[in-house]
Parts: structure tokens; sequence; C-alpha cells
């Protein structure tokens, strides 16, 4: 591989390989993952006024919570949408889309990080 080609799959978003930093999560019985959060205090303050239980966790969709159980820190993304693609009978270009996105966001949440690719 020459030093071009490396460059260039630097700069390649599938071949980043996504790593959980948000470890608290449950997959509850139906398959889908639970995120928990710290509940902050004016969140439970403002709880106390309205009568009602402070809620702080995400319920992700099927599509999602298997993406989220996917993410092993040694798959990259075009690995995880090659397995997406497979469970779901979708086009490859179609979950790859729809990965990116979902990795986008969860990104920016600090909700994972990206490892080095040991490949390259």
């Amino acid at each position: 591989m020459s030093r071009l080609d490396r460059v260039n799959y630097k700069y390649n978003f599938l071949l980043y390989v996504p790593e959980i930093t948000h470890h608290k999560f449950k997959v509850n019985d139906v398959g889908r993952v639970i995120l928990d959060f710290e509940i902050n205090p004016m969140k439970r303050l403002l709880a106390k006024f309205v009568n009602k239980k402070p809620v702080s966790d995400i319920e992700l969709d099927a599509l999602a919570s298997t993406v989220w159980l996917s993410m092993d820190g040694n798959r990259s993304i075009l690995d995880i949408a090659r397995i997406q693609s497979e469970e779901t009978g979708d086009d490859i270009d179609e979950a790859v889309r729809r990965i990116v996105q979902f990795i986008r966001y969860i990104s920016k949440r600090g909700w994972i990080k990206f490892k080095k690719n040991p490949a390259f």
C-alpha cells in the first residue's frame, strides 16, 4: 500500500472503528438498548414541582440497538453496515447512510470515541 493510499484511508469515515465510552446501558427483554444517564439536581427539583419522577434514559430503536451492540471496538463502520445490511435486507448504501448519521450523532454526544483502525 502506497503512502497516498494510507492518507486516503485516514480520511475515509467508513474505516473508523467506533468504541463505546458510555458504559451505563442495558438491554431490555425485546432486545433494545436503554442508555442510562445521571439525573442532575436541577431536573430533580423541577420534577418535584410537577409531581413526577425524573427520568433520564433513552431507549434506542431496533436498528440503532443492533448498531450499538455491534460496536465492539474491533469492527469498522463499514463492517457494522455490512452486518446491518444483511440483517435488514437493505442495500449497503442505505445501511451506510443510516449508520453514519447515527454514529455522528452519538459521537457528538460523547457516547463513543474512535480508535485507530489497526489495519492502517
